[in-house]
């Protein structure tokens, strides 16, 4: 049996920085390195790239390992990781 809630499946291609908005919904970078950080889409936001999807703004963040690009992912608040967090910052 199922419920009336139905989910989409997305595309990590199509994830859009305005989908990091949505109440309970949080922007997180993960660096290969292991340095994982939450992401404050702001700036992005004030510079009118709500529809931007997520794989082209990977070269805006700078990983204190010295990756020039770090992916990003949406994470619920649930996700987040119990251990110390940051060291990945925008660039521009």
């Amino acid at each position: 049996m199922t419920d009336a809630a139905r989910t989409t499946a997305f595309a990590f291609e199509d994830l859009k920085l305005g989908q990091a908005l949505v109440a309970r919904s949080s922007l997180w970078a993960v660096c290969g390195c292991g340095r994982e950080a939450v992401i404050d889409p702001a700036p992005w936001v004030g510079q009118g790239m709500r529809r931007q999807p997520l794989a082209q703004l990977e070269a805006r963040l700078r990983c204190q390992c010295g990756a020039r690009r770090v992916p990003l992912e949406i994470r619920g608040l649930s996700e987040a990781p119990g251990g110390p967090t940051g060291g990945i910052h925008i660039f521009r």
